[in-house]
């Protein structure tokens, strides 16, 4: 979670067993670098749901994904005044 007053991310940690509901996001370069900007939502056996920026997941089955890949480039700058990394089309 970034909050944007104080210009910071919070982070969560969740275990347990859960599936993913929904995953979305860009694949892309920062600094001409790979980077990736991933949400995630998963719900668990109750179908309590909770989700935020995925940084990281272990996986115990299969996860099913579709990647639309643009033509062109897309970089990320940093903009000084949100203190984000926003995108950069080339």
């Amino acid at each position: 979670m970034f909050k944007t007053k104080e210009k910071k991310y919070y982070a969560n940690h969740f275990e347990g067993d859960m599936e993913i509901v929904s995953l979305t996001g860009s694949i892309n370069t920062m600094n001409h670098e790979f980077y990736s900007h991933l949400h995630m939502a998963v719900g668990d056996e109750k179908g309590n749901v909770v989700g935020g920026h995925l940084n990281r997941a272990v996986v115990s089955a299969t996860v099913e994904m579709f990647v639309d890949v643009i033509d062109g480039v897309v970089d990320r700058k940093l903009d000084e005044e949100l203190d984000l990394h926003l995108f950069q089309f080339e």
